[in-house]
């Protein structure tokens, strides 16, 4: 990263930290209010108020073939988890929650390799796995 991007950077890496952290303390407090499956619906109800507005720019660019595998990643990215951080929070602590979650890019990865054949190898950048 170029030296005149550094402040930036670091304001967005804080940015990301916090919200990232304080969603799983947020989650435990909205459990001290909502049963777990209606904190969940609240969070895929929240996740699809934001991200509509980009959707319906990109609706008409969606080939009828990727549907199956857009249901798939939003199925598996937002909805599942969203229903089983809030029921696995009734048991943990948010910092375990939290721990757990940032396995996600290597259980993707895991993912990927086993149902997708992908195949990955080290990259000497900070941009992460090279897909080949």
């Amino acid at each position: 990263m170029l030296p005149e991007h550094k402040g930036k950077a670091i304001f967005l890496l804080i940015t990301c930290t916090l919200i990232w952290g304080t969603s799983f303390i947020l989650i435990k407090q909205g459990l001290k209010v909502f049963a777990p499956e209606e904190l969940g619906a609240i969070r895929v109800a929240a996740a699809a108020t934001v991200l509509f507005p980009a959707a319906m720019l990109k609706v008409r660019s969606l080939q009828r073939k990727n549907l199956g595998k857009l249901l798939l990643a939003g199925l598996m990215g937002t909805f599942i988890p969203a229903f089983l951080f809030a029921i696995a929070q009734t048991q943990l602590d948010s910092s375990i929650a939290g721990i757990l979650n940032t396995l996600t890019p290597i259980f993707t990865m895991l993912i990927g390799a086993a149902l997708f054949q992908q195949r990955f190898r080290p990259s000497s950048s900070a941009s992460g796995p090279l897909l080949l």
